[in-house]
């Protein structure tokens, strides 16, 4: 019995070394070997990942330039927009200045010391009523004065068709002088004259 023990005891322990045997033994200058290759890798990935973070950062800032670069363009293009919207009022007003003094050359008007006021609308149809009648024959001199007299037997009555059209012109009377101004008279007193060439009495 104790032979058994010994014999497997003994096989024990050349099992034991033979299993020893059967792993190869790793020398400590493959180790180091080994852990500067693993090394190195860390590096190289770390080098390339930071190439790759840089390579964004840029690829970021050139993004933001092109989009500022676009926001300046678009300001520019709004601010052109509205300075061709201000020149187009400007163009506007201008054109309607000139038609509002064209019209005021051409449309008889009331002078400002008038003791009665006709608007050009007013003068003008009064004008053009009395060249459809003939009513345009000179009566007295030229040169009277808002405020001077007339004598009656110069005066002439307007039309009742143009009274109604103007009923300020009730109670008046008119007369022509030798320059073709219309000479509106109450009471044998000038009120108004309307002589078509925009000079003011």
């Amino acid at each position: 019995m104790a032979v058994r023990q010994t014999r497997n005891q003994s096989g024990g322990a050349k099992l034991t070394q033979n299993a020893r045997a059967s792993f190869p033994v790793i020398a400590p200058a493959t180790m180091l070997a080994i852990g500067i290759v693993a090394l190195l890798g860390l590096v190289a990935g770390g080098f390339l990942l930071s190439s790759r973070i840089d390579k964004l950062v840029t690829e970021l800032a050139f993004a933001k330039r092109e989009v500022e670069s676009t926001n300046e363009r678009l300001m520019s293009l709004q601010r052109e927009v509205s300075q061709i919207r201000q020149d187009q009022s400007s163009a506007t007003a201008m054109i309607a200045r000139l038609d509002n003094r064209l019209s005021a050359t051409t449309q008889p008007t009331s002078p400002q010391n008038n003791a009665l006021q006709i608007t050009a609308v007013e003068a003008k149809s009064i004008r053009e009523f009395l060249m459809k009648i003939d009513a345009f024959k000179p009566m007295v001199e030229a040169g009277h004065k808002v405020g001077d007299t007339i004598p009656e037997d110069r005066l002439l009555d307007f039309s009742a068709v143009l009274t109604q059209e103007v009923p300020k012109l009730k109670n008046t009377n008119y007369t022509i002088d030798q320059n073709g101004s219309i000479i509106i008279v109450s009471e044998n007193r000038i009120v108004a004259i309307l002589d078509f060439l925009n000079v003011a009495r």
